[in-house]
């Protein structure tokens, strides 16, 4: 009596089937084994495969495909006849052009295809109105297709470290939970006023002199504008209510807001590189905040209302202009480890700056995981 393996068998009543690097190279022969078993789960990674062997377009019980890591350079047009499809990772591979056709998958929930070539995605995106997911990082995408808005499922994209100079209008994107256009060429953006659910929006290392108009975004609890020409954060700062992180690191920002400093949840706060010349009292009371950098800006002092920072933990005030080392600085914050103030231009004139050192200094000394590093 004859008998099938066990590894066999178990993928069977799975629906999974493996096909990564396989030895001596995925045939035609392997796909039709696939659909002959009902495949539902096809992986077929690290194959070297230039293009797919023939034969995807039998399996019709496939929900989920991943053919990353290798060496595509296009999708094969059977693809589309995989209507139950759900999953599809394309990702780390060398694909020029995605087809229209990919526009018949309507099951599509999610689309992975970044560290590939892509100049850009189809219109036919537009009418996949189950996708949940595209990840395009890392391409060359010069455009994003208007049609982009029509996905009012959709609660991710990202189209991070691309060549983008705008995106379409995002008025149907009412779900979006994530949106990273980060690494990018960004100029200007459309108001992104809608995405009223938009928990995470990552916008750094792009070249925007202002940020679009922005909504009551209160489910929001990571922003990031850093390594822009920014001027200033955003008016509708006091309705981020459940921001958490917010990174605006390397812009032309003159001030903090004192309406940032009312946000209840706000606990990092990156703001380094920029013109800020005065250290706002508001920031003080903020109930939250345990890491605050401000390297690199024009302070020329600190207020001694800052010993109302209970819960600071991180303080990063390197490359400054402040000249006095307050006293506080030895002996409050209960729950600070780590502290900087390299490259200000301490005056070792004023008797009380040398023993003031030398006190925090031995603070942090004494310590445990304390780190300071200071001007001497």
């Amino acid at each position: 009596m004859g008998c099938s393996s066990s590894t066999d068998s178990k993928r069977s009543k799975s629906g999974v089937l493996a096909l990564d690097a396989v030895p001596g190279g995925l045939l035609s022969s392997h796909l039709d084994q696939a659909a002959a078993k009902d495949t539902k789960d096809l992986s077929m990674i690290q194959n070297k495969l230039t293009t797919i062997p023939q034969g995807l377009g039998k399996i019709l019980t496939l929900t989920s495909l991943n053919c990353s890591e290798n060496l595509l350079t296009e999708l094969p047009p059977d693809l589309r006849l995989l209507v139950n499809l759900q999953t599809l990772d394309a990702s780390d591979n060398k694909i020029k052009k995605i087809p229209d056709e990919i526009g018949e998958l309507v099951s599509l929930e999610k689309l992975h295809l970044y560290k590939n070539e892509l100049s850009g995605l189809p219109d036919a995106i537009g009418g996949m109105s189950s996708l949940t997911e595209i990840n395009a990082f890392n391409n060359k995408i010069i455009r994003l297709p208007p049609t982009i808005g029509n996905l009012v499922n959709l609660t991710e994209l990202n189209a991070a470290d691309n060549k983008l100079k705008t995106i379409p209008k995002t008025d149907g994107l009412t779900n979006l939970t994530r949106l990273a256009l980060f690494h990018n060429n960004i100029v200007v953006l459309p108001t992104l006023a809608s995405l009223g659910k938009i928990q995470k929006l990552e916008l750094y290392r792009n070249q925007m002199d202002s940020l679009p108009a922005l909504g009551s975004f209160a489910e929001m609890d990571a922003f990031s504008c850093a390594h822009n020409r920014l001027t200033k954060l955003p008016d509708e700062i006091p309705s981020f209510v459940g921001l958490e992180e917010l990174e605006a690191s390397r812009n032309m920002l003159t001030e903090i807001p004192e309406t940032l400093c009312a946000l209840p949840k706000l606990w990092k706060l990156m703001i380094a590189s920029n013109n800020i010349s005065e250290f706002p009292v508001a920031l003080c009371t903020m109930p939250a905040l345990k890491t605050l950098d401000l390297q690199s800006n024009q302070i020329v002092s600190l207020p001694t209302e800052m010993t109302q920072c209970t819960t600071l933990a991180i303080l990063l005030l390197s490359g400054n202009q402040i000249t006095t080392i307050p006293t506080f600085l030895s002996t409050d914050f209960p729950a600070m480890k780590r502290l900087t103030i390299d490259g200000n231009p301490i005056n070792w004139e004023l008797a009380e700056n040398y023993p003031t050192h030398k006190a925090v200094a031995k603070r942090f000394e004494d310590m445990k995981d304390g780190r300071f590093v200071g001007c001497m």
